[in-house]
C-alpha cells in the first residue's frame, strides 16, 4: 500500500494526526461548501432527439419479428402461439402470433375434416366445421390487418416531433 522510496517504507503519520477528525458539523459545512457534482459532463453524453424511431421500433417491432412469431405459432400450434404471444413485447410479435394461430386453426380443421383417421367426426355437424374455419380465418385477418395498420400509423406519427404512440393490443 505504500510506495518504497530508496528501499525504505515511509513512516506512517503520528497518532495525533491520524485521530483528529472533524466534528459532524464541520464535515457537513465543508461538504456543503464543496458541492461539486459527483459525475461531471453527463449532459453532453446524451443528445436530445426529436424523433423516437428507435423507441417506437421497439414497441412496434418489424416484419422479421412478425414473420418469426407467425411461423412459430403456425408450426407449433397453440403452444407456439402462447410462447410467441407471451415472450414478445412488440405489436408485431403479438399480431404475428395471432395471425399464425388463426392459420394453424384452419390447418387443423382441414386435416381433421379430410383425414381418413377421423371418420364420422363431422357427420351431420358441418356447421361446426364452418364456424371453426371462419374463426381461424378471422383470427388470421385480424392479426395481419392490425399489424399493417399499426405500421402505417407509426409511419404517420413518426413525422410529428416528440410524439409517443401507445398501442393497446
Amino acid at each position: 500500500y505504500f510506495d518504497k522510496q530508496d528501499g525504505v517504507f515511509p513512516k506512517p503519520p503520528s497518532y495525533n494526526v491520524a485521530t483528529t477528525l472533524p466534528s459532524y458539523d464541520e464535515a457537513e459545512r465543508t461538504k456543503a461548501e464543496t458541492s461539486a457534482p459527483l459525475v461531471t459532463g453527463r449532459d453532453e453524453d446524451f443528445v436530445t432527439r426529436d424523433d423516437f424511431d428507435d423507441a417506437d421500433q421497439l414497441r412496434i417491432g418489424n416484419d422479421g419479428i412478425f414473420m418469426l412469431t407467425f411461423f412459430m405459432a403456425f408450426l407449433f400450434n397453440w403452444i407456439g402461439f402462447f410462447l410467441s404471444f407471451c415472450l414478445t413485447t412488440s405489436a408485431a410479435g403479438r399480431y404475428g402470433a395471432i395471425s399464425g394461430f388463426g392459420l394453424s386453426l384452419i390447418k387443423w380443421i382441414l386435416i381433421v375434416r379430410f383425414s381418413t383417421y377421423f371418420p364420422g367426426y363431422f357427420d351431420g355437424q358441418y356447421w361446426l366445421w364452418w364456424v371453426f374455419l371462419v374463426l381461424g380465418f378471422l383470427l388470421f385477418l385480424r392479426g395481419f390487418i392490425n399489424y399493417v395498420r399499426i405500421r402505417k400509423m407509426a409511419d404517420a406519427f413518426s413525422t410529428l416531433p416528440r410524439t409517443r404512440v401507445l398501442f393497446i393490443y
